[in-house]
């Protein structure tokens, strides 16, 4: 299988990229790291978290956590 971009988001602090490899084998970029050869519930869940961690940088959410001063 050819590598594919299945997803990418530009618009934050660090680009976020979701390229798949193979059958369930999937490649998650965020701004200079690179994770590999990951199967598809790793890949959702560092997708996520680099999602995530990019919008809070960014400012675009709260990651406070609950009875955390404000």
């Amino acid at each position: 299988m050819k590598k594919r971009l299945c997803y990418e988001i530009e618009d934050v602090a660090f680009g976020v990229r979701l390229l798949q490899t193979g059958v369930d084998r999937f490649t998650v970029e965020y701004g200079l790291q690179v994770k590999s050869g990951l199967n598809y519930a790793a890949a959702a869940t560092e997708l996520g978290a680099c999602i995530m961690h990019a919008l809070a940088c960014d400012g675009k959410l709260d990651n406070r956590e609950r009875g955390e001063a404000a």
